[in-house]
């Protein structure tokens, strides 16, 4: 089964059944950097470090109201066709990470054409022994494609019962702000891809700054 389309009786069920104990199990904490807001613009592209794949539920409640078709590793659309049917009912967008494979790009613009959100981990992959991946030029080029706001975000991935999630909004960023060219080079583009990972790392900052006043 492949790219069926989402299911908005789908993603109504699962937010139903699922904010409540999604939400007494992470107890988010949301913090807006300056110039931020909570209310996403419609469409975006919503970025953020990938540390869990709890990271996924930890989205759908803190933005209860909008529905967020991600990016998802093939990994997961491997998990059987029933579950496979299910992320895709959810707006799942398959992304094969070992296949020279660009499809996915197409899919995503189409979707934010469409006036949806997306949801993107450019890292690609979990941590391995502790330390993340560098991020991927993906939401670059669906950024300058579609010129959609990124809407940088950060997660602590700090999910325990006992503990709260917390989680760093920044101000939206325009790409075609920052780069003006239809056709940029490949240098360009890593100079945008640094822009965006770093724009992620800075709101860990905003994070600790919140720390240390508590302190």
């Amino acid at each position: 089964m492949q790219h069926t389309k989402p299911s908005k009786l789908v993603q109504a069920f699962v937010k139903l059944t699922g904010f409540v104990p999604g939400w007494l199990f992470l107890k988010p904490k949301v913090h807006l950097a300056p110039g931020a807001s909570k209310k996403l613009p419609k469409p975006c592209i919503l970025m953020s470090n990938h540390t869990s794949l709890m990271d996924f539920v930890l989205y759908l409640i803190v933005f209860p109201f909008r529905n967020i078709s991600f990016l998802m590793a093939e990994v997961l659309f491997a998990k059987g066709k029933l579950f496979s049917w299910f992320l895709y009912k959810l707006g799942g967008i398959f992304v094969d990470r070992d296949a020279f494979d660009f499809s996915f790009v197409g899919r995503t613009v189409e979707a934010l054409e469409q006036n949806h959100t997306v949801g993107i981990f450019p890292q690609g992959r979990l941590p391995v022994n502790g330390k993340p991946f560098a991020f991927k030029p993906s939401a670059v080029y669906i950024g300058l494609r579609t010129d959609s706001p990124i809407i940088p975000v950060y997660t602590d991935g700090v999910y325990h019962p006992l503990k709260r999630a917390n989680v760093v909004i920044g101000k939206p960023i325009y790409l075609r702000s920052l780069c003006p060219e239809e056709n940029p080079g490949m240098e360009k583009i890593e100079e945008l891809r640094a822009y965006l990972e770093n724009a992620v790392y800075e709101l860990k900052q905003e994070l600790e700054k919140v720390d240390n006043e508590k302190g």
